[in-house]
């Protein structure tokens, strides 16, 4: 098992077929007896105001610009982004095999 410090990847822009889909803003874990395990990466600009723990006033400003998207956020299962090379984190599969996993983040509400 691989050990990153988590430093290496937080804002590090995702690629996906060369090109970036966002900034890693959150990194979700899990209590694995002593350790922490890695469960998901948000990564997007609403997952910035997530991680920024301003959620609704997050959610307020990006509406008030109409920034916010669907498309603009990502849940990323742990074992679909290869992190061999923290400072060029990539999707191991296509942004449309994540399009289930996107929205459903904490604090959002539904349209």
């Amino acid at each position: 098992m691989a050990t990153v410090n988590l430093e290496q990847l937080a804002g590090r822009n995702v690629l996906s077929h060369g090109k970036s889909i966002g900034r890693i803003e959150e990194i979700r874990a899990e209590p694995d007896g002593d350790d922490l395990v890695v469960t998901e990466y948000h990564v997007g600009i609403y997952a910035a105001f997530e991680r920024l723990s301003a959620s609704a006033i997050g959610i307020a400003v990006l509406d008030v610009f109409r920034l916010r998207s669907r498309d603009s956020v990502y849940r990323i299962p742990w074992d679909k982004l290869d992190i061999s090379d923290p400072a060029r984190p990539r999707l191991l599969c296509t942004t449309e095999e994540l399009s289930g996993m996107k929205g459903s983040i904490e604090g959002d509400k539904p349209e």
